[in-house]
């Protein structure tokens, strides 16, 4: 089963990595795909700083109206 929402969004950050890391990841994929772990994966989305605007974020929202709230 695919997850098509979760494809999409490794595609939107493997497409937001400079040339260099994408070539990085390219070369791992051919190599074995069973070999990429989970860390492997967390490093080269972390290294490429597709996730960087993240840490700026809070991490509760409101269900009600979507705003940010404090911290619990």
């Amino acid at each position: 089963m695919t997850n098509p929402q979760l494809t999409e969004n490794l595609l939107a950050v493997i497409r937001s990595l400079p040339a260099d890391d994408r070539r990085w990841l390219l070369r791992q994929l051919e190599q074995d795909s069973s070999d990429l772990s989970n860390g492997a994966l967390v490093e080269i989305a972390m290294a490429g700083g597709a996730f960087d605007d993240l840490a700026a974020e809070p991490d509760f929202y409101s269900f009600s109206d979507g705003e940010a709230i404090g911290a619990v």
